[in-house]
Parts: structure tokens; C-alpha cells; sequence
């Protein structure tokens, strides 16, 4: 239909029937009819490719039997995209969290400030794997420009750990102040390398009972992204889960005796279920959360852009408001 009209315009603009037109198009009006067919064409064709893309997602997502959700506003996940930025939507959202391979994964978009810098928009895809317990908040940067560097999500340098190996040539892993053991003893070796294979290029987060990975916005073709996603979580999820299943935060309080329920699956095998719920806690609050700071680009905009606005009210102020006084 938006094709027969576009053709119709350009028909009337071609046979002059449009009166009151610009002089260009009495002049070139087959350039301007050719122009606009292709624009529409084109566009008319990029988006029954998105569309297509989205719906055999969809229709990959519920053939495995996970929910979909085509919006959600305000996911409330605990990660440092949601959190940090404003007006965060996640979309395309596919649940597998009653799967065999639980997880969430999706389109993300928010408005990001940057501690002072001026909002923007970022886009990126994510995928959301449930742990067994919880953990200190740790992050990995991919060393190529990604979503949270897109974002401004910037971390003190105080929390910056070196790791082992190769692995900084492919990640810069930041960790609260006094976890540097307990990150270290989550992410050894050979779950490094299985991050380099599986994740390089993109952030990771641990917080909570939840690792994140961010990377790129998705490209919705076919339905071989959900399939990778499975592949790649079915790989990973056995060995976060090893390495973070007994994880205990000494700092912390412990958790209610009701939660050992959810933990059972968790226990190490000296202990009853309830002795290692009742030893176990959950995150101390030095360890709770990462610690964001503004860039030195950020903080220079904000200050230049505070400045301006009273320069500007000083000058108003001046020329205006005083003569008449």
C-alpha cells in the first residue's frame, strides 16, 4: 500500500498534477519521483527484514518453550546497564529461566548521563544467567569500545585488578575495594579462557545471583542468535556455577535459615543443608556494589557546562536587568 502511494506521488509530481510545488521539482520532477520510490523501496525493505528477524526469533524463542516478551519497561535485573542509566527498556525479551539453561536474554536501551556528561542513548543486547548464590559485584571490560564504555559507565582505578596470563589483553577486571582474593578465586584460570572463547569482546558482570554479558545491539535475521545464546550458556553455566556455588562472604551477616531451601542444590557434601545456609550470608555491603566515577572528560564537560550556565545568567543579568534598575 505505502509503495502504490509513493508511486502515485511520484506520478503526480512527474505529470505537474501537484500545483503549488517548489520550482526544483517542476524542473526535475523524474529525479524527484526516482528518488522517492527507491527511499520508500528501500526503507519498505529494511524493515521487512527487521520484522522477519523478530518474528522468527519469536517463533525460535516459544519453539523451545520460553516466554517472550516483546517490551519491558524498567526490567528491574540488578546490572550496571539497568541501573545506571534512565528510561531503560529491555526488548525482544526471551525467558528461559525454567529451561534446563536458565536465562534471560534481549535488546537493552536507556539514557545514560555519565555522572555530568550529557544523556545518550545506548543500545546493546544481553544475556542474564542466574547463580547459585550470591556474589560480590565484579566487572570485566572488554578491551574494545563496549556498551558500558558507550554508556560512560566509568569505574575507579582503585578497583582495577591484574590478572593472570594473557587474560588483560582481553579484559580489565574491576572488583570492590578488599575482594581482590574473592574475585581471583572465582575467576581462575580456566574460566578466563572459557570467557575469551565464549564472551571476549563484550562486558561481564557478576552482582548479585547474576552474570551478565553486554555486547553489541543484536541483529535479528534468524533465529540462529537464540541458538547461540543456549550454545554459549550451556558452556558457561556449568563452570560459573562451579566456581560461585560455595562462594561465602565472611563480611557478610547470614542469611535466614528459609533461604538454605533455594541453596540445597548448593551444599557441599560435609555439611547438612541447613549448617552451610546458616554459615553461609549472602554479600557484604563494601562488597555489595562497584563503585562508579565520572571520566575526566565527564567531569570537564559538567564543570564547562555549570560555568556557561552562570556566565550566561551573569551576562543576562548585566545587559538587562541592571540598566533598568
Amino acid at each position: 500500500m505505502l509503495l502504490i502511494c509513493a508511486i502515485a506521488l511520484a506520478a503526480g509530481i512527474y505529470t505537474e498534477v501537484i500545483p503549488g510545488m517548489d520550482p526544483l521539482f517542476a524542473v526535475y520532477p523524474a529525479v524527484v519521483a526516482v528518488v522517492l520510490v527507491v527511499v520508500l523501496v528501500v526503507g519498505i525493505i529494511v524493515t521487512s527484514r527487521v520484522t522477519g528477524g523478530i518474528k522468527r526469533w519469536r517463533t525460535a524463542a516459544q519453539r523451545r518453550g520460553f516466554s517472550y516478551r516483546a517490551r519491558l519497561q524498567s526490567p528491574g535485573l540488578p546490572g550496571l546497564a539497568f541501573r545506571a542509566g534512565e528510561q531503560v527498556l529491555a526488548t525482544h525479551v526471551v525467558d528461559a529461566l525454567d529451561s534446563a539453561t536458565p536465562f534471560i536474554a534481549g535488546s537493552l536501551v536507556g539514557k545514560y548521563a555519565g555522572d555530568g556528561s550529557s544523556p545518550r542513548m545506548v543500545a546493546s543486547s544481553f544475556v542474564a544467567i542466574p547463580l547459585a548464590r550470591p556474589v560480590p559485584n565484579i566487572v570485566l571490560l572488554g578491551t574494545r569500545f563496549g556498551m558500558m564504555r558507550r554508556a560512560g559507565i566509568s569505574l575507579g582505578s582503585r578497583q582495577k585488578l591484574s590478572l593472570e596470563g594473557d587474560f588483560d589483553r582481553f579484559f580489565t577486571m574491576y572488583c570492590p575495594a578488599g575482594y581482590e582474593r574473592d574475585a581471583l578465586r572465582i575467576f581462575t584460570p580456566d574460566l578466563m579462557q572459557l570467557l575469551i572463547e565464549t564472551t571476549a569482546g563484550c562486558d561481564v558482570e557478576l552482582v548479585d545471583e547474576w552474570m551478565f554479558v553486554y555486547s553489541n545491539p543484536a541483529r535479528y535475521r534468524d533465529d540462529r542468535p537464540l541458538a547461540g545464546i543456549v550454545a554459549v550458556t550451556e558452556r558457561m553455566q556449568g563452570k560459573i556455577t562451579k566456581q560461585t556455588a560455595f562462594y561465602n562472604d565472611e563480611r557478610a551477616e547470614p542469611l535466614a535459615s528459609a533461604t538454605g531451601q533455594s541453596l540445597r542444590s548448593a551444599a557441599p557434601r560435609t555439611v547438612s543443608p541447613e549448617e552451610h545456609a546458616a554459615r553461609a550470608g549472602g554479600v557484604a555491603d563494601a562488597g555489595h556494589r562497584i563503585a562508579t566515577r565520572a571520566t575526566v572528560f565527564q567531569r570537564l564537560v559538567g564543570a564547562a557546562s555549570t560555568l556557561l550556565v552562570i556566565g550566561l545568567l551573569g551576562w543576562y543579568f548585566v545587559t538587562e536587568i541592571l540598566p533598568t534598575l
